[in-house]
């Protein structure tokens, strides 16, 4: 499908920048959307496209997920250079330590695990997914009204438990003892790489915190060098809008072959 002419001459312009991040979300941007989280798997040419991306000079790759950086790199096939930046900025793929919780998150989190416990046995069908620094109830493939309530318990889990972080997604909830967001570590990582531009692609509310933030990056310059893309429908902040993962595959090529252009590998 042929990209709008203004997305076009956008990835052309971001493509000449001489050092940018190339970031973007995995499920529901790279991998559609499924019931059971672990068969989720990228779509054709997606993680190829972005290893070529990452080859160039001047380039930095990164995947930035609220899944754990486990299963992410698992699911996705990334290996070096591409960064996995996991759990909504909580873990980095070039931090092996891992996260350390202190003992009242800990305590906080066995807290969670029995009350999570109970929301799945009102509510059957929902699924607990464990995190380093959190849980997320899944209700994919439940009647609404089902998953709706179910993910209404799992809110008043948040409102009982005033120190969780509650994330929102796409028929999810998240709760976290420790929570750092995707803007915030899209912001942070560009900041620390020294980067002209960033790009950001993704699909959800988590991703639209993303989209936000690089507007707001108090380094107006790269504010005003960003390409952000929402995939698929629903109110956004992004720039531009693609309508599922293979388009946005399309977009990565493009950026990849006008990258080329300007800063050819070797």
């Amino acid at each position: 499908m042929a990209q709008p002419p203004e997305l076009t001459a956008a990835v052309r312009r971001f493509a000449a920048l001489p050092t940018v991040l190339v970031a973007t979300d995995f499920d529901g941007a790279l991998a559609p959307l499924v019931t059971d989280p672990l068969r989720s798997r990228p779509v054709e040419g997606g993680m190829e496209t972005l290893a070529a991306i990452a080859d160039l000079p001047g380039t930095t790759v990164a995947l930035v997920s609220g899944r754990a950086l486990a299963p992410l790199r698992e699911l996705s096939g990334a290996t070096e250079p591409l960064l996995l930046v996991g759990s909504h900025g909580v873990e980095d793929s070039r931090r092996p330590d891992g996260l350390a919780l202190d003992d009242e998150q800990r305590d906080l989190l066995a807290t969670l695990d029995a009350d999570l416990r109970a929301v799945v046995e009102r509510h059957p069908g929902t699924r607990v997914e464990d995190k380093p620094a959190g849980r997320v109830l899944h209700t994919r493939g439940l009647d609404p009204e089902v998953g709706a309530a179910a993910l209404e318990s799992a809110h008043a889990l948040g409102e009982r438990h005033t120190s969780l972080v509650v994330t929102p997604g796409k028929e999810v909830v998240e709760l976290a003892v420790a929570h750092v967001g995707k803007g915030v570590a899209l912001v942070d990582l560009a900041q620390e790489l020294g980067v002209d531009g960033v790009f950001y692609a993704g699909d959800d509310l988590t991703d639209e915190q993303g989209f936000a933030a690089l507007a707001d990056d108090p380094d107006q310059d790269r504010a005003a060098r960003r390409l952000t893309v929402r995939v698929g429908d629903g109110e956004t902040g992004a720039q531009f809008r693609v309508p599922d993962e293979p388009s946005l595959v399309e977009v990565l090529r493009a950026l990849l072959d006008a990258r080329r252009e300007h800063r050819p590998a070797g």
